[in-house]
């Protein structure tokens, strides 16, 4: 046992020595009573900047002068004691013994408060107003304006960075909501007149083809008056796409924008499921995910949809199914931000549109009720790949006839 015990004091003071002599010249010695304790507390922390090991030789300084009396006032001396003294005695002379009671342990407790802040303040500093500008990213153009609102929201709730895209993906859907009912009541009130409606473009398509300037300009009067006896303005109806356009483009480019930089507050999102918003979901739930709202999403507008008149609207709805279907692939390299903003965005439209079609809202918000029968309703998918080759065979066949004609001519 008592060799036991020397071996294993010897063992100790070898590994002090070492790490004194390792240490020395970074720290002063010193003897801080809370370095054990904040030691440990340091070795949880993974992001700290300076070496755990100096707190650790703190610790061994005093361990060493508690035990010095016990190893040189023994009652003989053994070989393992001499061992010790002499590697003592080996010591680089830059490694100085001070006494505990002469020595000003300020230093030490201002190297223990620069690490406690080390441990603290690793995470990077809220984002502030004008942090957007400084970095070039705020602008007038849309997606430079939508940054700015995405800063303003932050700093203005101090919300996590994840529900702060959810938040900026909501205020501008919000935006365009009263667009979107203006679209809504325009195309109901000219559902039932759809017959009229294509019965004069196919007459302006003939007359275009003849020349007749006249005639095109009587054509042009029938249907405005059409779209006016129907309470619906043409120009309105017109700028309905160039205001929804630049705001979901510039929803798409700005975010991405932001991930890509990529801005240090988008690391921590604020919610463990997803900590990172600069890098890609990496078990692909949020591509997926917006598959499935896509597919929803087009299912539930179709019934505002006239595919009476209009069958390759159906077809076209389909042939946007396949593409979400195929575009997970794309879309699972988009950074997790971006995918939160297209996921809120197409949930929100969906139950947008849901509620729109009920007759108590509809009614409130002055738009005509859709009659069941009138509603329409996505062909099968074999419907349209039909649709499709028949189209095909139809433009080649046309293709042909023309050139035919040509050669005819000559």
């Amino acid at each position: 046992m008592a060799l036991a015990g020397a071996l294993g004091s010897t063992a100790r003071l070898g590994s002090l020595r070492v790490a004194g002599y390792r240490l020395a010249p970074r720290l002063p010695c010193a003897v801080a009573p809370n370095a054990r304790s904040f030691s440990v507390l340091l070795q949880r922390s993974t992001r700290h900047s300076i070496n755990r090991s100096q707190l650790l030789l703190l610790t061994a300084r005093r361990n060493a002068s508690t035990e010095a009396p016990a190893v040189s006032n023994g009652p003989a001396a053994t070989p393992l004691d001499e061992s010790v003294a002499s590697g003592a005695a080996t010591i680089p002379p830059d490694v100085v013994h001070v006494d505990a009671a002469t020595v000003d342990t300020s230093g030490a407790s201002e190297v223990l408060t620069g690490l406690a802040d080390s441990v603290t303040t690793h995470l990077p500093a809220a984002l502030q107003y004008g942090d957007l500008a400084a970095l070039g990213l705020i602008s007038w153009t849309p997606a430079g304006l939508i940054r700015w609102s995405i800063e303003l929201i932050n700093v203005t709730t101090g919300l996590p960075w994840f529900w702060t895209i959810v938040g900026a993906s909501l205020f501008w859907k919000a935006v365009l909501i009263p667009i979107s009912i203006k679209s809504l009541r325009n195309s109901s009130r000219l559902l039932p007149l759809q017959p009229h409606i294509v019965k004069l473009q196919a007459e302006m398509e003939a007359v275009r083809k003849t020349g007749d300037k006249l005639a095109m300009q009587r054509t042009a009067l029938k249907i405005r008056k059409l779209y006016s006896d129907a309470g619906v303005s043409m120009g309105a109806t017109a700028l309905v796409p160039f205001i929804q356009i630049p705001v979901t483009l510039g929803m798409f480019f700005g975010i991405k924008k932001l991930c890509d930089l990529p801005l240090p507050q988008l690391m921590n999102s604020g919610l463990d499921i997803l900590p990172n918003l600069t890098v890609a979901d990496p078990y692909m739930i949020l591509p997926i995910a917006l598959c499935a709202a896509v597919n929803v999403q087009i299912s539930i507008g179709a019934a505002e949809l006239n595919l009476t008149e209009r069958p390759e609207m159906g077809h076209i709805m389909n042939g946007l199914r396949l593409l979400s279907v195929a575009g997970i692939w794309v879309m699972s390299a988009f950074p997790s931000g971006l995918m939160v903003s297209l996921l809120t965005t197409s949930v929100a439209t969906t139950l947008q549109s849901y509620l729109l079609q009920q007759p108590r809202i509809r009614t409130a918000l002055d738009i005509p009720i859709v009659p069941r029968e009138a509603r329409g309703q996505l062909p099968s998918p074999r419907e349209s790949v039909d649709y499709v080759i028949a189209k095909w065979k139809s433009k080649v066949n046309e293709a042909k006839s023309q050139a035919a004609a040509g050669q005819r001519r000559r």
